[in-house]
């Protein structure tokens, strides 16, 4: 997904590439922490779908899954303009490594519900932070919270431990580092992506 041209063309310029899920001016969020979150490599992407299988097999330009049947991905979409550009900006991005993608679009209380009762394979969400703690971030894959604000339902014993270590911790060098280990979980198994941190008007 190419983070770089939404910020560009929908976000207006507003928004620094997520490196992780810690938004900037939150405890835990480190300025020299670099991750693949925003990287935008088709070539690396068509490279890896080849690897495991996920290939055109009856030459329509879309790939299908290694039985050979139909690959589509569905992401759940609400009716605003913003929306639509965003679609737009997903459809050419899955173009372009030959994957089908279809969007449902509803009202956001029915997709926040059919989320919260599993039923999404793909949603795009906003976030503001409510407080200076990062840790509010990372609880979006927390696996005792799936079903409700971890909506992926990631589940990771590693990344467990880490967030509720960071939980018992000061403020601190060790908590930071704490952080920043379940960061490097949460991007190496991405159950979701931060495309961007907003800059607001100022």
């Amino acid at each position: 997904y190419d983070v770089q041209r939404e910020i560009r063309l929908i976000r207006r310029g507003r928004a620094v590439p997520g490196q992780s899920q810690v938004s900037p001016h939150t405890s835990g969020y480190d300025p020299h922490f670099k991750s693949e979150m925003s990287d935008y490599d088709p070539a690396r992407a068509r490279a890896l779908l080849d690897l495991y299988g996920f290939v055109d097999r009856d030459g329509d330009g879309f790939r299908e899954r290694p039985d050979g049947s139909p690959l589509e991905l569905q992401m759940a979409s609400e009716p605003e303009q913003i929306n639509r550009a965003y679609n737009e900006l997903w459809q050419r991005c899955m173009n372009a490594v030959g994957l089908r993608i279809r969007f449902n679009t509803a009202q956001w209380p029915e997709n926040l519900k059919a989320s919260e009762a599993g039923k999404l394979m793909m949603w795009q969400l906003g976030e503001t932070a409510s407080g200076p703690d990062g840790q509010d971030s990372l609880a979006r894959m927390y696996g005792p919270l799936a079903g409700s604000y971890n909506f992926a339902r990631f589940q990771h014993e590693g990344f467990d431990k880490l967030y509720e270590r960071a939980q018992i911790l000061p403020d601190g060098p060790e908590r930071d580092a704490v952080m920043r280990d379940a960061q490097r979980i949460s991007v190496a198994y991405m159950p979701s992506q931060t495309h961007g941190h907003r800059i607001p008007p100022g």
